[in-house]
């Protein structure tokens, strides 16, 4: 089958004819088989004017579009940098949360004015610690949701912004999201670009490095001016070129200078335009933060350091899929070879049991043959005495016989 018959065959329309994919040519055919089968998504990202293609799975997962359209995968950028590990913080945090849970879910009872745990069974407090073992998560959960929310408030006032004020200015933020933290988080950013005279260029961007070989999605970019605070602008400038990167955790860490420095890096790779300043900004979501912001405010003087240590994450995280994978291949070898070793003794065994009942059967039938080869000689046996007897009877009747005739003869 050519493959522009197997693409039609897949193609085909099932239902309502209009859904039919139009197969123009080879590439147009294949460019369709992938969007429809493999989860890929269904817009491209193009840079270095269009030379380099990219697309998105559903796993959130870049692949770059190789010569014969075949799919190269790519490293992403904030998969690379999970890989600094950050469980020293976390595992004290995760501790803190699960007490808090479990002792907001054990029933309680006040007795003589003192409150006291109700009396449980092993049974229903494992219930309960079994719950709280998942504290952590659903706290996770929640904030994800929650910067979730803010980003998607964000990126639609700015594209609006960006298509429907003559400056760019975000002036009101539009689609503010219900949840009130998800507000809050919202209105901090809306906080630093009113002190910031923020001018959006463009935002949620995808970038990619040719050099390196990594892709990822860029909050903004963007012209700001200093503020008037001092700790967050010690020295006055204006209109710099900056990229924008929003944050909703509890704290900044050193994995956002990464990144923010390997989207630095990629967009002026692409375009060759020079970004002066990254604003990282951590966005207050409680009640206490409302409308505030943690800006880390980054200058060149960063960028190398930065870069470096992104892209030590990147070499590191190459080495331990390289390793990992020559571990599945070692280990699926060994799989293997158990495997064979497994079924070449279960065949043996097959063939052991086999032999066994094959000699257990021959030994059956000797055994048998040498029985009825004893019926056969003890009847034999019991016929020539039987013989002999009948002879000896008959001589004896013969010899008293004899004898009786000679007896009368004499008288």
């Amino acid at each position: 089958m050519s493959f522009d018959s197997l693409m039609k065959k897949f193609m085909s329309p099932v239902g309502n004819p209009q859904e039919h994919i139009e197969l123009t040519s080879r590439s147009s055919s294949l460019d369709s088989f992938i969007k429809r089968f493999t989860g890929m998504a269904e817009e491209s990202y193009f840079f270095y004017n269009g030379t380099v293609e990219l697309r998105l799975d559903r796993n959130h997962k870049y692949w770059r579009v190789g010569e014969l359209s075949n799919l190269i995968p790519v490293n992403g950028v904030t998969d690379t940098t999970h890989i600094i590990n950050i469980s020293e913080r976390l595992v004290p945090w995760s501790a803190k949360v699960c007490i808090a849970k479990l002792l907001r879910l054990i029933p309680t009872e006040t007795v003589d004015g003192i409150l006291r745990i109700k009396p449980l069974t092993l049974e229903e407090f494992t219930v309960i610690a079994l719950e709280a073992k998942s504290a952590h998560k659903d706290r996770l959960d929640e904030a994800a949701d929650i910067g979730h929310l803010a980003h998607k408030c964000l990126e639609e006032s700015i594209e609006h912004a960006i298509k429907n004020d003559p400056e760019h200015i975000v002036r009101v933020l539009i689609n503010l999201p219900q949840d009130e933290l998800a507000t809050n988080a919202a209105n901090g950013a809306k906080s630093w670009m009113d002190q910031h005279n923020v001018r959006w260029i463009e935002t949620e961007a995808k970038i990619y490095s040719r050099t390196y070989d990594y892709a990822g999605t860029m909050d903004g970019l963007a012209t700001c001016d200093s503020c008037q605070d001092k700790a967050c602008c010690p020295e006055p400038f204006k209109d710099r070129l900056s990229l924008i990167d929003w944050k909703s955790s509890n704290y900044l860490n050193v994995g956002y200078r990464f990144q923010a420095a390997s989207y630095k890096h990629a967009k002026q790779e692409d375009t060759g335009i020079n970004i002066v300043d990254t604003w990282i900004l951590r966005l207050g979501k409680n009640e206490d933060e409302a409308g505030k912001f943690e800006p880390w405010h980054l200058g060149p003087e960063d960028f190398t350091d930065d870069f470096a240590g992104f892209l030590a994450c990147l070499n590191l995280t190459r080495l331990v899929d390289k390793v990992e994978e020559r571990m599945s291949t070692q280990k699926n070898y060994v799989k293997s070879i158990r495997k064979e070793q497994k079924a070449t003794a279960k065949a043996l065994a097959k063939e052991q049991e086999k032999l066994a009942k094959a000699i257990a059967k021959a030994e059956a039938k000797k055994e048998r043959e040498a029985e009825k080869a004893k019926i056969k000689a003890d009847a034999k046996a019991a016929r020539e005495a039987a013989k002999n007897e009948t002879k000896a009877i008959i001589a004896e009747i013969t010899k008293e016989n004899t004898n009786e005739i000679s007896s009368g003869t004499t008288q």
